[in-house]
């Protein structure tokens, strides 16, 4: 699948608080293909996008969550192995490991 593809998909997927789709919105910064080892890499601009305050980074956290949820559910059944990583702090937001749960 090629990264256009895979953006257009990414459209259906809503900010909660805006009703913007991210790829609109700006929230998804880059999608990155890896033929060879058959991995999609989508960044997020989570962290660029988040006041640096505590509240607000507390009230952020379940938008982005829903969003994360929502990704998932859009791409799962039409991808392989994917991640998303935030592209500032290179969190990763899914999958995430046993030990970070």
């Amino acid at each position: 699948m090629r990264a256009e593809e895979v953006l257009n998909l990414l459209r259906k997927v809503k900010n909660p608080f805006t009703n913007m789709d991210i790829v609109s919105e700006g929230l998804v910064s880059k999608v990155e293909i890896d033929e060879d080892e058959n991995k999609v890499t989508i960044y997020v601009a989570f962290a660029r996008n988040t006041p640096l305050h505590p509240f607000a980074m507390a009230v952020n956290w379940s938008l982005q969550a829903r969003i994360v949820e929502d990704m998932v559910n859009v791409l799962e059944d039409r991808l392989g192995y994917f991640e998303i990583v935030d592209d500032t702090t290179l969190q990763r937001y899914y999958p995430l490991d046993e030990t970070e749960v």
